[in-house]
């Protein structure tokens, strides 16, 4: 891997792991914004070579820079992305990547004509062991044909959004900034595309507090190769922060609880495998590492960069499916 990246940062909330991700992985974090000065005086200590910036504008002028990390908050995404893109940055993004469909066709098509600008966004959950192994059965057919999955996306932390800046913004989606996880993951594990949605939301655990926003959404979705898929994204759960997952197949069925992950063979209580659940147990950097690693190269930019579309747009056709009561086709960029 290229070890010499210049890397700027913006937001430094979840953006000072990416800080320690980049130092990690052998780049050089050049400079920081964030609007709370206190936040950058804290990281400038802690890594005296970093330099302290007045505006974001700093960080995409420095010609020296080669990547941005955009880490502020998600209504800032897509002006950031635009600037870094004009600017010839490569990217990588916080989910959402933006909030309008609008802007998600601009930047697609940006980046078409851009195309020695890589971009990612941090799907950490395709970089857990558990998962990477799990892929490799499904596809190695030991489950036979998978026919139904069921994701939960529990965040567990209501406070985040009923007093934290997710509501305080303009718009906020539990969908596009958390289900989207799970979209992902199915996605990427099963090889195959969401092709129609519906989808229902509500907002009972926050109908008290000032948050507009459905805080927990539940859609059912069908993929190209015929299976079903349930997905929630389930905000005010009182429940761990946690990642459910179930995947039936015609041989064998893989579960993830709080506690344990199980593989039955049969459908007594004979089960194949029980391990303690230590799907989390990673580096959660690896998603820099794994998009620090793509650039320079175009089919696996080409890959990453339709990832992250495809992701976002079926998260979109779950909130018009909402709004509109409908099931949602999915038609996507080309």
């Amino acid at each position: 891997m290229k070890k010499n990246f210049n890397i700027g940062v913006i937001g430094l909330g979840v953006g000072e792991r990416h800080i320690e991700s980049y130092f990690k992985f052998g780049c050089k974090v050049k400079k920081i914004f964030d609007f709370d000065k206190k936040k950058m005086l804290l990281i400038k200590k802690k890594y005296p070579s970093i330099e302290i910036c007045s505006s974001e504008n700093d960080i995409f002028n420095d010609i020296e820079i080669n990547i941005i990390s955009i880490a502020s908050y998600d209504n800032y995404h897509f002006n950031q992305i635009l600037k870094g893109i004009k600017n010839e940055k490569n990217i990588f993004v916080e989910k959402p990547m933006v909030l309008k469909e609008a802007h998600l066709s601009k930047v697609f098509n940006l980046l078409k004509k851009n195309k020695n600008i890589h971009l990612y966004s941090n799907f950490i959950l395709s970089e857990s062991p558990v998962f990477i192994n799990l892929k490799k059965s499904i596809l190695n057919n030991d489950f036979g044909k998978i026919y139904s999955v069921e994701a939960d996306y529990n965040y567990g932390r209501l406070k985040k959004i009923t007093h934290g800046w997710r509501g305080k913004i303009p718009y906020y989606s539990v969908t596009l900034g958390g289900g989207i996880h799970m979209v992902d993951l199915i996605s990427w594990m099963v090889e195959s595309h969401i092709v129609e949605v519906k989808s229902y939301g509500n907002k009972f655990c926050t109908n008290k507090s000032a948050f507009k926003y459905n805080d927990c959404t539940v859609s059912l979705l069908k993929f190209a190769n015929g299976m079903i898929a349930k997905i929630s994204s389930n905000f005010g759960c009182v429940y761990p922060h946690f990642h459910k997952l179930a995947i039936y197949g015609t041989k064998k069925t893989f579960e993830n609880d709080i506690e344990n992950i199980r593989i039955f063979k049969s459908k007594s209580k004979n089960i194949v495998k029980k391990t303690k659940n230590n799907y989390k147990n990673y580096y959660k950097g690896n998603a820099i590492k794994f998009f620090l690693e793509s650039i320079g190269k175009q089919s696996l930019r080409k890959k990453l960069i339709e990832r992250v579309f495809y992701s976002i747009k079926v998260c979109f056709a779950i909130e018009r499916s909402i709004k509109n009561n409908k099931t949602v086709k999915i038609n996507y960029l080309k």
